[in-house]
């Protein structure tokens, strides 16, 4: 660690910009702080060639190439870190190390959580934040309004929030100096200068992602030049300052080359040179206010913009007149010279933004900042370092989001957690799979959603042995090692900075790496939870060959690390506190049902298709071509989430309908060996054999899908059993079956029993381990393994169809929920 040393880092090297440019010009100009190496990181040192010219005599002045070995070392190994971003994914912040994160601008478009379906996007900041000693603030507002609700850093950061300013307006308050600077840089490439107001043009980036920007550059030159033509130019000049993420693209254009302010002049520096500012989404704005000069709004496109950004502020709220076309803008330019030529709501609007958001403006703030973070001098400045609300702080590793149970009783948990008590923060392995982010945007709004992207740190021979403890578990002779618990401990960090949390939860279960990772992290109390009778999980053979036993007996061997070992029900809690006694005390033994969520079940099972003609309803029809369409093509149909159903039997098909019922048994769920869905189907050939006007539905995929379709085929069922694979809303169909069928050999708590149950339908299951805790008192028909006991079962229900179901879904979620309270304490 080299203690005297400072990096510096910009919108990821893209020039020496914005706060930390201001801080540092401040410390290279106190002698004070001559004891201090500086680092600057740039990303094209061809582009930014005048920059380190500029410092060229400079002894204490370094850079870097963004991304390059140099600057990794750098980003290792300097004692200060001042970012306006965020760090790249595989930054881990030292313990020795002080990072201020200073961002970059008071919100007005949406930001973090706050974009809808984009929260992902803000994950390498989210990480960033809490890795920060300090993040700077302008005022209160920002602070809760950007760092506390837009990136939910209430309750988990751990660091300090500075609310003194923003040291990159320092140079706007000099006036004479500013354009003067201005003037110079601008002549250093070729852009004549003169005496006339400068008309500053700063609109910000358009587009969905941040990543994927783009800019019209058409559009901005017929606007520079309408501009031109109606304003008196012998008194105004006209510039353009792009957004950073676009200056490159935009420099491209040769008609714009003597308007655009090159990228590498800090936008202050043009703001403190400006008397009129028009910006649109952008800012910027709230850094020229300092300045008491009127701000124009240009925002012609403003719904399509709120279509995929929005703003927080409304237009009539914001300090300036607002033109919403060429025309418009062109008008208020001829009228606006000064802040007297504003109407009264646009005055009062402008003192308004000015007093809440950057209430601390004074030309001073570079010096205070660098007296608290390069000094320790805290005492005296406005500095917050308690972000709680009280709230028990809960990190739950809901799995890898894929369709199965597992993710659905997470985001059922998630939609019936009580978020007065708890703030949640849900860990997934980041995944650009659509049907994975489309689980991700089914989380509930109210939790905290954060990913685990990148990987570990650390060299080749510790990441080896790294995949040795996860095969091997606590038996490898490197699980306690000192260098296993820094990889690990390093790797904690780099999630999840300084958060800590008050108890942490691996949902998911299955895996070690998880678990492991928790036991590395602080938190009072750590739980795993139990989906199945996993013992004879870690036995279940496929062709021969166990999948999950190493996987399993690794996770085994953490158990005693856990403080609670949580089945989903009562009696799988019997079953694995007996099959697991030798990895853990039955103490440690607990259990929490899962939850339901019966308002989204019945939604979607109620969702409508426009292409199928008829519904799937145990109805017969007379001709076999009609019902074999039903049994392949239209389930084929309901299937796919993006179709539109109509309630309405088409004239066509209504005719063909008879008074005799055509029963249909449902099933759904993974088509693996402990489903035993060959049961199920030998079961049903019975059935059916008997009541020719019955028919099985099975919804689901898997390893064992071949040998089903073989079976189907050799009991001469293919008109009457269909496999209909994967389905996102597997509801719809359900809501049209008469009985659910279950024929499973082990079991934890099938949500599909409860499921069924929302929906009133009665539900027949084989008698595994655990069954007197999956399904609610004297509901449901429970009988012994076997295809024949199945089968009478099914037949009985078929020729006796139980009434609708009676599920008391509210009171069963509130227990469940009393159970999930208890584990935690």
């Amino acid at each position: 660690m080299r203690n005297d040393t400072v990096l510096y880092e910009s919108f990821s090297g893209n020039g020496m910009l914005c706060q930390p440019e201001a801080i540092f010009r401040y410390l290279i100009s106190q002698p004070q702080f001559d004891r201090l190496i500086h680092t600057w990181v740039l990303n094209d040192f061809e582009r930014y060639s005048d920059v380190i010219a500029e410092f060229k005599e400079y002894s204490n002045v370094r850079f870097v190439k963004y991304l390059s070995q140099g600057y990794y070392r750098a980003l290792s190994t300097s004692k200060f870190l001042v970012n306006n971003v965020s760090f790249p994914t595989q930054f881990a912040k030292r313990p020795e190390q002080v990072y201020l994160n200073t961002w970059h601008g008071i919100p007005l478009k949406k930001m973090g959580y706050d974009i809808p379906k984009k929260g992902v996007e803000a994950k390498n900041i989210v990480r960033n934040f809490l890795c920060a000693d300090y993040l700077l603030s302008s005022s209160p507002a920002m602070t809760d309004e950007m760092y506390m609700r837009a990136f939910k850093m209430r309750n988990i950061f751990e660091g300090k929030i500075i609310e003194e300013g923003n040291p990159r307006i320092d140079r706007q308050f000099d006036v004479h100096h500013a354009r003067q600077e201005f003037d110079t840089r601008l002549a250093k490439v070729g852009i004549s200068t003169d005496e006339r107001q400068i008309i500053l043009y700063a609109p910000t980036w358009k587009g969905e992602s941040y990543f994927s920007p783009h800019n019209d550059g058409a559009g901005l030159k017929a606007l520079v030049s309408k501009l031109e033509q109606n304003i008196d130019t012998s008194k105004y000049r006209v510039m353009l300052k792009a957004h950073q993420i676009v200056s490159e693209s935009v420099g491209k254009i040769k008609e714009l080359k003597n308007y655009l302010v090159p990228n590498s002049i800090p936008t202050n520096v043009a703001l403190g040179a400006t008397d009129i500012l028009i910006t649109d989404y952008s800012s910027i704005f709230f850094d020229f206010l300092v300045q008491d000069k009127p701000v124009i709004f240009y925002i012609p496109d403003l719904e399509d913009y709120k279509r995929y950004r929005d703003l927080y502020t409304s237009p009539e709220d914001l300090p300036g007149p607002v033109a919403r076309n060429s025309e418009e803008l062109v008008q208020l330019v001829s009228s606006v010279s000064n802040l007297s030529d504003l109407d009264q709501q646009c005055n009062t609007q402008f003192k308004l933004t000015k007093d809440r958001y950057v209430p601390f403006e004074d030309g001073e703030v570079s010096a205070r900042i660098a007296d608290i973070v390069f000094m320790g001098h805290e005492d005296g400045y406005r500095i917050k370092s308690d972000h709680s609300d009280g709230r028990k702080k809960i990190l739950i590793y809901a799995g890898g989001m894929i369709p199965n149970g597992i993710t659905t009783s997470a985001l059922n948990l998630l939609d019936n957690i009580d978020y007065d008590k708890f703030d949640v923060t849900v860990l997934c392995p980041f995944s650009t799979k659509p049907e994975i982010q489309h689980n991700f945007q089914q989380i509930n709004a109210q939790a905290r959603i954060m990913f685990r992207f990148g990987t570990f740190n650390g060299g080749y021979l510790s990441n080896t042995i790294r995949l040795g403890v996860l095969r091997k578990g606590s038996s490898h002779w490197a699980s306690k090692s000192s260098g296993q618990k820094r990889l690990w401990t390093q790797e904690w960090n780099r999630c999840f900075g300084q958060a800590r949390f008050d108890h942490m939860i691996d949902f998911s279960g299955y895996t070690s790496f998880w678990g492991v990772l928790f036991l590395h992290g602080p938190a009072d109390r750590r739980s795993i939870w139990l989906h199945n009778d996993l013992a004879a999980d870690a036995h279940r053979s496929i062709e021969g060959s166990q999948p999950l036993k190493d996987g399993l007996y690794s996770t085994f061997s953490i158990y005693r690390d856990f403080d609670n070992l949580v089945s989903v029900s009562q009696g799988l809690n019997e079953i694995n506190k007996n099959s697991l006694k030798e990895w853990s005390p039955k103490a440690n033994f607990g259990y929490a049902s899962n939850t339901v969520n019966a308002r989204k079940i019945r939604k979607m099972a109620s969702m409508r298709i426009k292409s199928a003609k008829m519904k799937l309803t145990h109805r017969d029809l007379v001709d076999p071509k009609l019902r074999s369409a039903i049994m392949g093509k239209q389930v084929a149909e309901l299937i796919d989430p993006d179709l539109v159903m109509s309630d309405d039997f088409s004239a066509d098909l209504q005719e063909h309908m008879t008074s005799e019922p055509f029963f249909t048994f449902f099933s759904a769920g993974r088509l693996s060996p402990e489903k035993n869905h060959s049961r199920l189907i030998q079961a049903f050939s019975i059935v059916h054999e008997r009541i020719p006007t019955t028919r099985l539905v099975i919804a689901g995929e898997g390893p064992l899908r071949d040998q089903l379709e073989n079976e189907i085929v050799s009991h001469g069922l293919t008109e009457s059993v269909k496999l209909v694979g994967h389905t996102k809303n597997p509801y719809r169909l359900m809501n049209f079956a008469d009985a659910f069928v279950l024929s499973s050999d082990y079991e934890g708590q099938p949500m599909v029993l409860l499921e069924a149950l929302v929906l009133g339908i009665p539900v027949i299951t084989t008698s595994f381990g655990s069954v007197a805790g999956a399904l609610p008192a004297d509901i449901g028909t429970i009988v012994p393994p076997t295809v024949e006991d199945l089968a009478e079962a099914m037949r009985e229900e078929a020729e006796n169809p139980t009434s609708r179901i009676e599920f008391d879904v509210d009171e069963y979620n509130r227990r469940a929920m009393n159970e999930f309270e208890n584990i935690l304490g």
